[in-house]
């Protein structure tokens, strides 16, 4: 499967780069100030206002650089099981499924030397689902790339 396909678009804010399929929406997270930032996307399907988010399934992306301390969080969800690593894009996956507040979610995390990209998949929220073998679920997991570590590379 290619990373595109001819009506998604590429999002850049030089962190993070990912592919944004047609009917999914992106926007900036915030950090623990209560900043936007860019090392956090969230990105949902079928949504028009950020508050779409708590009614709609989604993707949260996180990129965590060489000078931020990653702690996992599995210890704060409910109902953790580990999935098998897998490769898709340009990343080796590890993580788990988990729930939080009663709802399904993919936790995973890939490494790029000392970064970390952490990638929330909300599974189900509201009646609507999502799952890894979705093709433009697949399509944004295979299309994250750091463009921190893009700079530094010549």
């Amino acid at each position: 499967m290619g990373v595109t396909d001819i009506k998604s678009q590429i999002y850049k804010n030089g962190v993070i780069s990912v592919c944004v399929p047609s009917g999914w929406k992106l926007f900036r997270g915030i950090d623990s100030g209560g900043k936007e930032t860019s090392e956090k996307v969230h990105i949902y399907k079928n949504i028009e206002l950020k508050t779409d988010v708590f009614r709609k399934v989604g993707i949260t992306i996180c990129y965590y650089g060489e000078d931020i301390i990653y702690l996992q969080t599995r210890d704060f969800y409910d109902n953790v099981n580990d999935i098998e690593p897998f490769e898709m894009g340009r990343y080796v996956w590890y993580g788990y499924t988990c729930t939080s507040m009663g709802y399904p979610y993919i936790m995973l995390e890939a490494y790029e030397d000392k970064a970390v990209f952490q990638v929330m998949v909300l599974l189900e929220n509201n009646g609507e689902r999502i799952s890894l073998d979705d093709p433009d679920v697949c399509m944004i997991i295979e299309s994250i790339k750091s463009e921190k570590r893009d700079e530094n590379v010549t």
